[in-house]
């Protein structure tokens, strides 16, 4: 073997190279800067989640019908810091007749007027509303709903999700007039499946529709199983078919959420929809204060509900008396603040991960951890976006990230890693670094108020929709590095 000498000289020379190659390479490499973010308890609004602002019908008469909304309520709702309303129209006159094309456009208008006000609406449609009355004939509703299709999928933008509405009382699915379910609600009739599945086809793929009675969803699928990861979001009618419960916590069953009063069965239901609701919508409201048993409604069993049921919105004003104290005793008991903070998503910022400084046609890496604190994922597509803003131009470059916000569940902490390119002509200076979580439609893609906020304090940025990382990057062509952007990397584009 032939063993090499060297002078204490020459293995000072040597050992001083490698300690600037290494310098070097931390330069290029490794120069990142972590960033901890402190976490804000304030309510305030983001979309498609919260409490919900009710546009009902005031009687059984179309005469009696809330015409038509206009954009000074919606603006009253959303500085409330509240982003949904519920908007169910009565159809009463049109039991034996065609939608009139007055009353499609004023559908057509309402979803412009909540448009300006920067708000969605939950849609529903019945044929009758105050103590019950007559439905309409799985013909006629099939027709209406071929009528609905052009202003649904025109207006999807601004409709959160829809009520499956349409038979029995208030569109509840129960109690109908032409036998489109059974009296005692046990099975789901030919008839009724039909009508889902045609909302389901009228509505767009990424629409979900929420049904009264889980079980109906197991019936008309003939599928006991609950949705799966791999399932989700896929716009197959398991993914798309939600839950609103309108007798919250009313008495053991839910006013007949549930098939029985047994509290083992409920239990079971329970469980099912907890794995369900993973993936899909649910919302509802109180019926009455509950007598079986009593004090079921109160904040312990409210907010353990929320949460096992991962519920996304709720009634804020249920008209009827019986159901109003419900929401004195949240507030007496003081969990009303909390039940607002959750609903649905929370988002928080952890950390982040950031460059100090890059080079032009190279690669930047950061990542992120984003906590949700919420009772719930989105259940509507939402896009993610990182924002270099030049602290001098004000210049925007955007890189869109393939990650899905609806996978960020709740009481997880998720690894956010973005690589993308910066463009080898971007302008030298100073970036700052920005998230962005618009909504994803053409419509609404510019509008702040479709944004997502971050539950932190100071990120917030009003007039753009923006939430800040507090970093700025320097792109300096004196850096080290190489012009590394590989084929398989999205480049930073200009907005």
């Amino acid at each position: 073997m032939r063993i090499l000498k060297y002078s204490s000289f020459t293995l000072m020379i040597i050992m001083s190279i490698l300690v600037i190659t290494c310098q070097n390479t931390a330069a290029i490499n490794f120069t990142n800067i972590t960033t901890l973010y402190e976490r804000s308890d304030e309510n305030f609004p983001n979309p498609e989640r919260g409490f919900y602002f009710p546009f009902d019908p005031l009687g059984l008469d179309a005469k009696d019908f809330v015409y038509p909304l206009s954009i000074a309520q919606l603006q009253e709702v959303r500085n409330q810091n509240l982003t949904l309303v519920r908007r169910i129209y009565l159809i009463s006159e049109f039991r034996d007749q065609p939608i009139s094309e007055s009353f499609l456009n004023m559908i057509s208008n309402d979803c412009e007027s909540a448009r300006k006000a920067g708000i969605k609406m939950i849609i529903r449609f019945s044929y009758n509303w105050l103590h019950g009355g007559p439905d309409a004939s799985t013909d006629r509703i099939l027709s209406h709903l071929d009528q609905l299709k052009p202003v649904l999928q025109t207006n999807h933008d601004v409709i959160a999700y829809m009520e499956a509405g349409f038979i029995g009382f208030w569109g509840e699915w129960h109690d109908s007039s032409n036998g489109l379910l059974p009296p005692d609600g046990s099975t789901v009739t030919d008839d009724a499946r039909k009508i889902l599945l045609k909302i389901l086809s009228v509505l767009p793929d990424d629409r979900m529709v929420a049904i009264r009675y889980p079980r109906y969803k197991k019936q008309i699928l003939n599928n006991n199983n609950s949705l799966t990861s791999q399932e989700t979001f896929d716009g197959s009618a398991q993914a798309r078919i939600g839950y609103h419960n309108d007798g919250f916590r009313s008495n053991i069953d839910d006013a007949g959420t549930y098939v029985n009063t047994d509290s083992v069965n409920v239990n079971e239901e329970k469980i099912w929809l907890n794995l369900d609701t993973t993936y899909v919508v649910q919302g509802g409201e109180p019926a009455w204060v509950s007598t079986y048993p009593p004090g079921y409604d109160d904040c312990e069993g409210a907010l353990t509900d929320f949460a096992r049921m991962h519920w996304s919105g709720m009634n804020v004003d249920q008209a009827d008396p019986a159901a109003k104290p419900v929401y004195q005793t949240w507030i007496n008991q003081g969990c009303m603040e909390e039940i607002k903070r959750r609903l649905g998503y929370r988002f928080r910022l952890t950390k982040s991960v950031i460059p100090a400084r890059v080079k032009p046609g190279s690669t930047f890496f950061m990542e992120f951890e984003i906590a949700n604190d919420g009772w719930a994922s989105p259940y509507n597509p939402r896009k993610l976006e990182v924002i270099l803003r030049n602290n001098e131009t004000q210049q925007e470059y955007y890189l869109p990230v393939n990650e899905n916000p609806r996978m960020w569940m709740p009481n997880t902490t998720h690894l956010v890693k973005i690589r993308g390119c910066i463009p080898a002509s971007i302008p030298l200076g100073s970036y700052e670094i920005l998230l962005n979580l618009p909504d994803p439609t053409t419509e609404l893609y510019n509008h702040p108020e479709y944004s997502i906020r971050l539950a932190n304090q100071n990120v917030w940025e009003k007039d753009t929709g923006y939430n800040s990382l507090f970093k700025s990057i320097v792109i300096d062509t004196d850096e080290p590095g190489i012009d590394d952007c590989g084929n398989d990397l999205l480049i930073f584009r200009k907005k």
